[in-house]
C-alpha cells in the first residue's frame, strides 16, 4: 500500500509539474502544448489498475482549471489592448498627422471607446499615443472638438501647444492658434484640468466655462463666454475676448481687449504650417537668407521654420531653427518645447539614441512638470532599455509610474519596474 501510495504522489508531483508547464507566462501555444502533456499524462494514469479513481478524477479537474486559466489569461491580455482609432473625412500619414486644409471639411479620429476628435478645417494634429484607457492626441493649430466617452480609470490627454487638457469623460472645444500663442477652451459637458505655463496651478474647467489664455502677455480669463461658430471663421482665429465682468477672472490683470500686432503681408509661416505647406515656408526661408531669418525673425515664425524643416524631412534646417528659438528666446516655453522636438529629431530622424537622451534630460530639467514631460521620460526610458538594457531602465520606469501612472507608456513601465 505504502509503495501505491507513494507512486501516486510521484505522479501527482509530476502531473503538478506538468501544470505549471502549462499555464507558464508565454504564448497561447506553450500554454496548449502544456496544457496536452498535461491530459496525456493523465490518460497513461487510467491504466494501472492501482490507482484510486478519485486520483484520475483530481488529475482531469486540474487539466480544466488549466485550460480554464488559458482562456482567462488570454483574454485579459485582449482587455489590456491599446485602443485603436482611424480617420474619417481624411487620412493619417505614417507619422500619425492629420491635417485638414482650409478649404475641406472637418475630419474625425474615431476611437473604438466610442471616442472621438473632430479637426477642424485649417487644423493640424496628431495621435501621439494610445492606452487600453485613453489616447494623447496633439493639437498643433487650428480647433478641435473633443468628445471623450467616460469609462472606468478613463485617462486622456490633450496637448495644444504648451498646454496641456486632461480628460476622464467630457466634451469641449479646444483651440490653439500658434502665430497668437493663444489658447482656448470652451467647456460643453464635463469636467477638464488644464496645465501650461502662465496657469500657475493646474486650472479646472467645469461645463459652460471658457478659459483664455495668451503666452505673449502671461494672461489668463475665465469667463463664460459662448464658442464660435464652427463655420464663421479660419480656424486659428479666435474671438475676440469680451470685456472683463463680474464673472471674469482676469490674471494678472492685463486689458486683453487693447490693440494687436501690425499684421504682415501675405499669410505668416504659422498659417502655412497649419494648412500643411511646408514647402513654401522653406522656400521663403532660402529666398530671405536662412541665416538672416534664424537672427531677425519673431518667435512664432521661428517656431514654424522648425516645424515645417521637421515635417519635411529637413533635419539640418529644423535643427538651426529650433537651436535658434533657445538662444534667441531662452526663458520662453518654446525653448523648453525645442528641447524636446530636438530630441525627436534625434530619435527619430537621426538614430542617435544618446543625443536623443540627452535632450529628453533637458527638456525634463527646464520643464519638470511641462506638457511633455511624460513624453520625455517614457521616451528615454524606452531608448534606455533599448541601447543599455532593462537593469539600466528600471530605475526610469520605476519613476515613470510615480510621476504618470496612467501615461501612455505606463505599460511598458511596469514591465520593466521591479
Amino acid at each position: 500500500m505504502s509503495d501505491t501510495r507513494s507512486g501516486a504522489a510521484r505522479r501527482l508531483e509530476k502531473m503538478g509539474e506538468l501544470m505549471r508547464d502549462a499555464t507558464p507566462p508565454a504564448s497561447l501555444q506553450q500554454h496548449l502544448e502544456g496544457r496536452a502533456r498535461l491530459i496525456a499524462s493523465v490518460e497513461k494514469m487510467r491504466k494501472p489498475a492501482r490507482v484510486r479513481p478519485a486520483l484520475v478524477a483530481f488529475a482531469f479537474a486540474a487539466a480544466v482549471a488549466a485550460s480554464v486559466l488559458v482562456l482567462t489569461r488570454v483574454r485579459s491580455g485582449r482587455e489590456g489592448t491599446p485602443l485603436a482609432w482611424h480617420v474619417e473625412n481624411g487620412a493619417a500619414s505614417t507619422q500619425g498627422y492629420v491635417s485638414i486644409p482650409p478649404t475641406a471639411p472637418s475630419a474625425r479620429l474615431v476611437f473604438d471607446d466610442g471616442s472621438d476628435v473632430a479637426l477642424a478645417p485649417g487644423s493640424r494634429g496628431r495621435v501621439a499615443a494610445t492606452t487600453p484607457v485613453g489616447a494623447e492626441v496633439v493639437l498643433e493649430q487650428g480647433r478641435a472638438r473633443v468628445h471623450v466617452q467616460h469609462r472606468d480609470h478613463t485617462r486622456w490627454l490633450v496637448d495644444a501647444g504648451p498646454f496641456a487638457v486632461r480628460v476622464t469623460g467630457t466634451e469641449f472645444l479646444v483651440a490653439w492658434a500658434a502665430d497668437a500663442e493663444t489658447l482656448d477652451v470652451w467647456m460643453r459637458s464635463g469636467r477638464v484640468e488644464v496645465t501650461g505655463p502662465v496657469l500657475g496651478d493646474a486650472l479646472s474647467l467645469s461645463t459652460g466655462q471658457h478659459l483664455r489664455a495668451r503666452l505673449h502677455d502671461g494672461t489668463v480669463q475665465i469667463d463664460g463666454a459662448p464658442e464660435p461658430p464652427e463655420a464663421s471663421q479660419p480656424t486659428g482665429a479666435i474671438n475676440p475676448p469680451p470685456a472683463p465682468t463680474d464673472s471674469t477672472l482676469v490674471v494678472p490683470g492685463v486689458d486683453l481687449t487693447g490693440p494687436t500686432a501690425p499684421g504682415l503681408t501675405g499669410p505668416t509661416w504659422s498659417k502655412l504650417v497649419s494648412s500643411g505647406d511646408f514647402a513654401r515656408v522653406v522656400r521663403e526661408a532660402d529666398a530671405e537668407g536662412v541665416g538672416h531669418a534664424l537672427a531677425s525673425r519673431p518667435l512664432g515664425d521661428l517656431r514654424a521654420l522648425g516645424d515645417a524643416a521637421r515635417y519635411s524631412g529637413n533635419v539640418t534646417l529644423a535643427k538651426r531653427a529650433y537651436s535658434a528659438v533657445r538662444t534667441r528666446f531662452a526663458s520662453s516655453g518654446d525653448a523648453r518645447t525645442a528641447a524636446f522636438l530636438l530630441g525627436r529629431i534625434a530619435e527619430e530622424q537621426e538614430h542617435s539614441n544618446a543625443d536623443a537622451a540627452r535632450w529628453y534630460d533637458t527638456y525634463l530639467a527646464e520643464a519638470p512638470g511641462g506638457a511633455f514631460a511624460g513624453d520625455a521620460l517614457g521616451r528615454k526610458m524606452v531608448l534606455v532599455s533599448k541601447s543599455q538594457g532593462r537593469d539600466a531602465a528600471r530605475p526610469l520606469a520605476t519613476r515613470y509610474l510615480q510621476r504618470f501612472p496612467g501615461g501612455p507608456y505606463a505599460a511598458a513601465a511596469r514591465d520593466l519596474a521591479p
